[in-house]
């Protein structure tokens, strides 16, 4: 029965539209019957030979025709719960239920004589009674299909509502029995014996008539025959008009009217039961086809699952499920496995898990775990502790979790991977890339300082072998004097790389300090390059060390310099920024927020994907042997990272380089302007005493020399220890100059708070060249000053000066 569903339910005879196919079958029926009805009326009247036990026959297959209608009806009502059903079901039930009746008004059918009524007048009514049945029930049914209206009974209605329609039916056929047997004399005269011709003159028949035609034409007019049981109600009715049509006329029992209209009401009752059994036909081959379909689902399923067990026994995976609601648990041999249990174990769930975790991952995983609520994925890293021989082993998980109508998780599911080796050789292949990096850094300081040494020994070697000329030992020792700073500056930049210089930062504005050098910048980039400043004027403050940040930013225009050999324009911009969680994914050290970026960015020649990739590098560079030490990035990077912020660079072969530098924003306000001018030497006034306290004794000897040039009495200590026996005696100590980093037990931050608390008014200058490993990553305090190492005796008086401001 080719039907379209009207829903995403599986459609019924009650919802399924009718097609061509139908409608060309339901107009075939009518035309034969009503063409065979047309042919018969001429002999209507005609009397036939009797057929013993028609009556009883035709009655019981009535009966039962209807009662199977009536089931089918109510049961399609309680599945899809329209009321319009209902009607038709109680109305199938009451053609039953006076069918019935009428079969027990026919003499000797079921005993003696009549069991229901005392004459044909009975039997006759009853038989108008239910071909009024129909009609009356078809028509409320077309009315409320007809309106589009909602008629569902709600759910919990729906067995009540049923059970008070078919008492009311019941009670209806029963109110019609008293009313055809003791008040049938009550009722028009349609029966004398088997001449039934009072039925038609009496109007009694032509208003059952009248009355099915005029609930055919409602049905049709009102539902336009959309569905395939308002279809074919339509023909039922129209075969009982048929009954009736050729029934009246032959007026009698026995006649070849009575015998046709039999067969009709017969056929009118089969119609909807037939078209139903071809449905039940039907769904039962859907059925079966849904059933077959379901089972090769199964077997692809079954199929799925053993190559996926497959796969993940081969990949050394474990694959579990947990129900949190049931505490049920499913798990492959190789998950219990991995967690070191040779035989499965009886009960896993999350706290089982957490208590193979090791102390110091487990918070996290609980974390990850709990936390799978939000994101409905688990991707867990985290070390456990083998359950056989205590080994501990990295382990991946990674998952799915499925959540519940209130938003708590109900089940778990996920794969768990032993990662143990696979962090083993990224250990090794770090620890690998560490020892090149370390190679290269050492092998580029060893060839820098070997110059830096050449000209240094070999300019000393000569002033030592001819030191009575004095232009030429003043020209050598210029000349070894520029060797040493350029050192300084290649260990300076080590420093700043690796993160470990010492800063003393301030709140600024980084335009101002940007417009200050703005001159230094045009004449480092030289006249061939434009230099452009594209300033936010609403730009935040940051915290940075200004040395190095004008130090940052000159490296990274003589870059640009050097991409644009023919020329081209330098742009500095600022501007407010905000780095998201997802931009910063593989930095974890860094905090997602507001930050000022600084870029810097040139029309050059660009760089290629391997030197965007080592352009951070110490010593990598492109540039010809002697014409740079690779370190201006690397001291960018360093800088950068040491002030908490983050450096990356955007650049194609040929469309020019963009270094950007992300310094966190400051919610201090930036400090004033600093006084321009170098300050003048300030030497020794009063007899001041420094006790200069320095591990290696040629830089003691230096800084003792530098000292007694600028007036300065010194006493020296080599440890921390004999600098506090000093500062207990009683000989007079105005300033302590000490080193940082000292053997002993304790370095020259220590030594000044215990030196503070010996002689509260003492001064302190500290001096290094190296401070993270000696103070735990801590620094120098910002009260004390600090004189880099190597410095030069005007550096020294300087600092003097201002400890003793």
């Amino acid at each position: 029965m080719g039907t379209d569903a009207a829903g995403p339910t599986l459609a019924t005879l009650a919802t399924a539209r009718a097609g061509r196919t139908q409608r060309l079958i339901a107009g075939l029926v009518s035309l034969a019957f009503g063409a065979v009805t047309l042919a018969l009326l001429p002999f209507a009247s005609r009397p036939m030979s009797p057929m013993p036990g028609f009556v009883p026959v035709y009655q019981s297959a009535l009966i039962v025709v209807y009662g199977l209608t009536t089931y089918l009806f109510l049961t399609q009502y309680r599945r899809i719960r329209s009321g319009s059903l209902l009607v038709l079901g109680t109305g199938s039930l009451y053609v039953t239920l006076a069918v019935l009746l009428q079969m027990l008004s026919f003499p000797n059918v079921l005993a003696q004589g009549r069991i229901l009524g005392s004459g044909p007048d009975t039997t006759t009514w009853l038989w108008t009674f239910w071909h009024l049945g129909p009609p009356l029930f078809a028509l409320p049914y077309a009315i409320m299909e007809g309106d589009g209206r909602d008629r569902s009974v709600p759910p919990s209605r729906v067995d009540r509502v049923g059970l008070l329609a078919v008492a009311g039916t019941v009670a209806a056929a029963a109110l019609t029995a008293v009313v055809v047997t003791r008040y049938v004399h009550l009722l028009p005269k349609s029966v004398e014996g088997d001449d039934y011709w009072l039925l038609t003159t009496s109007g009694v028949g032509p208003t059952v008539v009248a009355l099915t035609v005029l609930a055919l034409a409602v049905l049709c007019w009102t539902t336009r025959l959309r569905t395939v049981l308002q279809l074919w109600l339509a023909v039922s009715l129209l075969l009982l008009v048929f009954d009736n049509i050729v029934t009246l006329p032959g007026a009698a029992r026995g006649t070849v009217g009575w015998f046709a209209g039999r067969l009709e009401a017969l056929v009118a009752g089969f119609i909807l039961l037939g078209v139903y059994l071809r449905e039940v036909d039907f769904l039962y081959a859907r059925a079966e086809a849904a059933a077959e379909e379901r089972e090769a689902r199964r077997a692809e399923l079954q199929l799925a699952r053993d190559h996926l067990a497959l796969a993940l026994e081969a990949a050394e995976m474990g694959d579990w499920e947990l129900d949190l609601q049931t505490g049920f648990s499913r798990r492959t041999p190789r998950h219990d496995a991995i967690f070191g249990y040779r035989e499965p174990v009886a009960r896993w769930d999350v706290e089982t898990f957490l208590g193979h975790v090791v102390p110091e991952d487990r918070a996290m995983a609980r974390a990850v775990l709990e936390g799978a609520n939000g994101t409905e994925r688990i991707d867990l890293h985290c070390r456990i502790k083998r359950a056989d021989d205590g080994a501990t082993r990295w382990v991946a998980l990674r998952g799915k979790a499925y959540l519940d109508g209130a938003g708590g998780i109900r089940t778990m599911a996920s794969i768990v991977m032993d990662t143990t080796r696979q962090h083993e050789a990224e250990d090794r292949l770090n620890q690998a890339q560490k020892m090149e990096a370390i190679g290269q850094l050492t092998g580029g300081v060893a060839h820098d300082f070997n110059n830096l040494l050449t000209i240094i020994v070999g300019n000393l070697d000569m002033i030592v072998r001819k030191p009575e000329n004095v232009q030429r030992v003043e020209r050598l020792a210029t000349s070894a004097m520029t060797a040493a700073k350029r050192g300084a500056e290649v260990t300076e930049k080590l420093l700043s790389f690796s993160r470990r210089q010492v800063l003393r930062p301030e709140t600024v504005n980084p335009n101002r300090l940007l417009k200050d050098f703005q001159a230094l910048l045009r004449r480092a980039v030289g006249e061939t390059v434009e230099v452009r400043l594209d300033l936010d004027a609403s730009l935040d403050p940051v915290r940075l060390d200004l040395g190095q940040f004008e130090s940052a930013v000159l490296n990274l225009a003589v870059n640009a310099r050097d991409a644009m050999p023919g020329g081209g324009t330098l742009t500095v911009k600022t501007c407010n920024a905000h780095l998201d969680a997802h931009e910063i994914a593989d930095r974890p050290d860094l905090q997602p927020g507001a930050y000022v970026l600084v870029a810097v960015a040139d029309t050059g020649h660009g760089m290629d994907a391997g030197t965007l990739a080592r352009a951070f590098e110490p010593f990598f560079t492109t540039k010809d042997v002697g014409k740079g030490t690779g370190l201006g990035l690397s001291q960018v990077y360093g800088f950068v990272r040491q002030a908490g912020g983050h450096a990356q660079i955007k650049s194609e072969a040929g469309l020019g380089t963009s270094i950007e530098l992300y310094l966190p924003r400051s919610v201090e306000k930036a400090v004033e302007r600093r006084p321009e001018g170098a300050l003048p030497l300030r030497r020794a006034a009063s007899g001041e005493v420094v006790l200069v306290v320095e591990d290696e004794p040629a830089v003691l000897e230096m800084a003792v020399e530098s000292l007694g040039e600028l007036g300065y009495r010194t006493l020296t200590a080599t440890q921390a220890a004999q600098a506090l026996e000093r500062l207990r005696g009683p000989e007079r100590i105005d300033i302590l100059f000490s080193d940082v980093v000292m053997p002993g037990g304790m370095n020259g931050v220590q030594l000044s708070v215990e030196a503070r608390r010996l002689r509260p008014g003492l001064r302190v200058l500290l001096t290094s060249g190296y401070t993270g490993t000696a103070l735990d990553e801590q620094g120098v305090p910002a009260d004390l000053p600090l004189l880099s190492k190597p410095y030069q005796r005007d550096e020294l008086a300087n600092k003097l000066r201002v400890v003793l401001a």
